[in-house]
């Protein structure tokens, strides 16, 4: 009787030691520890599962900074992105043509911008010409120039520069439409391969 309760307790002892767990960490000093528990306070390079020969059971996941934390998002969402924007050229055009009248129909839009301050600058590039000239003759006969007419030349300069500040916009616009158009005809060709 007592042999065999012995017996029992060595087993006990064997099996409970065979099961036990054993972790490994870097403490805040630098110095590698080993205990049967783990740390109370998460150490920056994780905590280590050893089995019972010393053999790593399980490898802590690296603990990111903010940073590396951030940009694994940013390239998340980056990635989402695009899976939505190639998903929407998918679903919008099925050969490149497509993408070409849609480029044609912007940039005749902008276009059609353009022509209407043409017509704009039509009308006050004579108003302004014809403000200098008056300007110009009150200060050759040594008269003081009227306020309005002062205001006037401002009013009718900055829509000069208005106008020519749009076309300047508009002319680039046009070349993003065009840059863009080749860029998802690109894309789409790239998508419509790969399947």
């Amino acid at each position: 009787m007592l042999r065999g309760l012995s017996t029992f307790f060595i087993l006990a002892l064997l099996t409970a030691s065979a099961s036990a767990k054993l972790y490994r960490w870097v403490d805040e000093t630098g110095r590698v520890q080993y205990s049967d528990k783990p740390p109370v306070t998460t150490p920056t390079s994780g905590v280590t599962e050893l089995n019972k020969s010393g053999i790593v059971k399980t490898t802590p996941a690296p603990v990111l900074s903010k940073e590396e934390k951030d940009k694994i998002q940013n390239e998340q969402a980056q990635q989402k992105e695009q899976q939505r924007k190639d998903r929407a050229l998918l679903q919008s055009f099925s050969k490149p043509e497509e993408i070409d009248l849609i480029r044609d129909r912007r940039i005749g839009v902008v276009e059609s911008a353009i022509a209407a301050n043409a017509i704009r600058m039509q009308n006050a590039t004579p108003r302004k010409t014809r403000i200098e000239t008056q300007i110009a003759r009150h200060k050759k006969a040594n008269r003081v120039v009227p306020a309005d007419l002062a205001a006037d030349l401002v009013s009718v300069q900055k829509e000069v520069f208005d106008i020519e500040e749009d076309n300047r916009n508009k002319k680039k616009d046009i070349e993003n439409i065009k840059a863009k158009a080749e860029e998802d005809k690109k894309r789409l060709l790239e998508l419509k391969s790969s399947k």
